[in-house]
């Protein structure tokens, strides 16, 4: 670092560097924040003194004053999916009941990154614009690090954390496994023994539901039979293709579980272009992500995606009012709407219930 000159004041970008500590970790100090180790605080304070720091009182009064503003970050994502557009609808409504503001940005980053190399948006940079920080998309674990570091309370929607880790506390999730699971053994209950399942699993959400999946027929003593490599970056010409390629292979089937009603739909037109009807040939279920499952007669696996936005909100507001306390997980359940594209297996001119 270069030489300051006599006249120079110094900065907490200089009790950063002196300390060898985080610039946000100095401003937790400088608040009094509990989050802090106590040889850590001794380093920024003897820093403090030996440099003869003095924190700008208006510039603290800030930081400590709530925006009253809630940061949506939508990372990893080329768009707004129907379920995103539910969650951030859910989310805003809720803010402003609240009283509360909601800015939305998305944001790309690399899995590969320490925490520390992270360029954040400026939503998330900058000290005091939000209160709280929602992070929804494909994430990984730097993210929430690097907004530790920085002091930022976040609330994470955990369902699409694609390196497996969850934090023990300050999350919503909906119950994608459950839900799969529900639906694969409604599926079997029906009669049905040949079910495939269609989803690209290199999404998260995706991942957790084929494991559902798999362990409603293992328990069944079926075997799994899947298609979990995208053919297409759409949802319903995945579904299209995948269905396709499955019907091209003469591979006996007759039900599927898709990973969302848009992945549903993309297979139903696939089937009806080999001359298979929905649900008279193959029964066919999906998440509903896009809200148009009902009009399509689609059994689904139901989730009040606008309500996983709500919970959201909520402990992102309870973490504010709490002075950044921890919150209690909470996981929206996932429910079958039955429908008229699922019916009991034929048996020649008899039906298994």
């Amino acid at each position: 670092m270069a030489r300051k000159s006599p006249g120079d004041v110094p900065t907490i970008k200089d009790v950063a560097h002196k300390a060898a500590v985080s610039i946000g970790t100095v401003s937790r100090v400088l608040n009094a924040s509990d989050n802090v180790d106590a040889a850590l605080r001794e380093k920024v304070n003897k820093a403090i003194r030996e440099l003869g720091y003095r924190p700008n009182a208006r510039a603290r009064s800030f930081v400590r004053e709530r925006s009253n503003v809630i940061a949506f970050v939508l990372s990893n994502r080329i768009g707004l999916s129907s379920a995103y557009g539910r969650i951030l609808l859910g989310i805003e409504e809720y803010c402003a009941d609240s009283g509360y503001h909601l800015l939305f940005t998305r944001f790309r980053y690399d899995a590969g990154h320490a925490a520390t190399e992270l360029r954040l948006p400026g939503v998330l940079a900058a000290r005091g614009m939000a209160d709280c920080v929602i992070v929804g998309g494909t994430n990984y674990r730097n993210l929430l690090d690097a907004l530790h570091s920085l002091g930022i309370n976040s609330i994470l929607l955990a369902n699409d954390m694609a390196d497996d880790f969850v934090p023990e506390a300050n999350y919503v999730r909906y119950d994608d496994v459950g839900g799969s699971n529900a639906a694969t053994q409604y599926l079997i209950r029906l009669g049905h023994r040949d079910i495939w399942f269609v989803a690209d699993t290199s999404i998260p959400v995706y991942r957790n539901m084929h494991n559902g999946y798999i362990s409603a027929m293992e328990s069944s003593g079926l075997e799994p039979r899947a298609h979990t490599v995208a053919l297409a970056d759409d949802s319903f010409d995945n579904g299209h293709a995948a269905l396709t390629h499955i019907l091209e292979q003469n591979v006996q089937f007759s039900a599927v579980v898709a990973g969302s009603d848009d992945i549903a739909h993309g297979a139903r037109d696939a089937l009806r272009e080999h001359g298979k009807n929905v649900p008279r040939d193959v029964s066919l279920i999906g998440l509903e992500q896009s809200g148009g499952a009902r009009a399509a007669h689609l059994t689904c696996i139901q989730v009040d995606m606008a309500e996983v936005g709500r919970q959201l909100a909520r402990l992102a507001l309870a973490r504010v009012v709490g002075g950044g306390k921890d919150q209690a997980p909470v996981t929206v359940p996932a429910t079958i709407i039955r429908r008229s594209s699922c019916r009991p297996l034929r048996r020649g001119d008899s039906m298994v219930l």
